[in-house]
Order: structure tokens, then sequence, then C-alpha cells
């Protein structure tokens, strides 16, 4: 295909994705198109933080897979992965979008991902600590009141190993022989 007719590019719909997350968190206003595009973009940023915090996870273990065999070798080891700014995710209708992060929100989300992948972090730590970027982004780069929550899948995961119970008494059922 001649590029003259390839308008949708993935530099130039990463490039829209950037002037996108510039466009609304800039946006001053209080409309209801304003707070519609807000949401979506807060939406859009839950899913790339979710995606990174995977990719961290799974990039990190090749890593150390590497590494060790780099160690066992006499290689030196190489570089740690980085995270990307532009992820690909999945809308509500099924369309794939290029969605933007600036780099320290990106790296973040990643090193979680390797911090619990490493099991530095325990997952109720790691979604502590997603949350809590989720937060900063829907907060001060979109101006949400309304929380999203980030790593819907290991809270389930979670909740699942519990036995879907959470609070107090979740960790171990009294026994009532003693």
């Amino acid at each position: 295909m001649l590029p003259i007719f390839n308008t949708a590019s993935p530099a130039l719909l990463k490039k829209n994705a950037k002037e996108l997350f510039d466009q609304v968190s800039q946006l001053e206003s209080d409309t209801r198109a304003t707070r519609s595009a807000r949401a979506r973009a807060g939406v859009m940023a839950r899913a790339f933080i979710d995606k990174t915090f995977i990719d961290g996870a799974e990039k990190m273990a090749q890593f150390q897979d590497l590494a060790m065999a780099c160690l066992a070798q006499g290689q030196p080891i190489p570089e740690e992965p980085v995270a990307k700014v532009f992820q690909q995710v999945e809308t509500a209708a099924g369309k794939m979008v290029w969605v933007y992060l600036p780099e320290e929100y990106a790296q973040s989300a990643f090193y979680l991902g390797g911090r619990y992948q490493r099991m530095d972090v325990t997952a109720q730590q790691a979604i502590d600590g997603t949350q809590n970027l989720l937060d900063q982004i829907c907060r001060y780069e979109f101006k949400l009141d309304d929380p999203l929550l980030a790593l819907q899948f290991l809270r389930d995961e979670l909740a699942e190993e519990s036995g879907g119970e959470e609070g107090e008494g979740a960790d171990a059922p009294e026994d009532p022989s003693s």
C-alpha cells in the first residue's frame, strides 16, 4: 500500500494519542463533553496501566531467565527492560486504539509489575501502588473525581484465593475444636 493512502499509520496514531492526552489534561471547562472526554481518557489510562503492569511482569520474568543464562555462561547481563509510553488497548467496542501516558507513569506501572514478578512486593502492595498511580493520573491529569479500579484481574485473583472473603478472618479460619 502506498504511504499516501495509509492515513492510519502507527506513527500517526501514536502522535494523535499523545495529542489527545495533552488536550484532555489541559481541559478547563466542566461541560458534559469535557467530562465525557475525561472519563474516556481515564478508562484508557486504566487499560494502559493494567497492560503495562502485566508487560512489566512478563518482561521481568524473561529478563530474569536471560540474566541467569548470561551468568551461567559468564557473559555480561543485559540492561533491564523499560516501559513503552504507547500501548495498544482494546476499547469497550472491541476496537484497538493507541494510548499514551508520560514516561514516569508508564515506567512506574512497569516497575510495579516487575517488582511483583520478582516477589519484591505482595499482590496487595502491587494493587495499592498501582491504584495510587492510577488515582494520581485520574485526579491530576484528567481532573476526575470518581476513582477507577486498577488491576481488577489481580483483585479478583486475591479474592478467589481467599475464598471470596475480605476483611478480618480471611487469612485463617478459627479451629472450633481448640
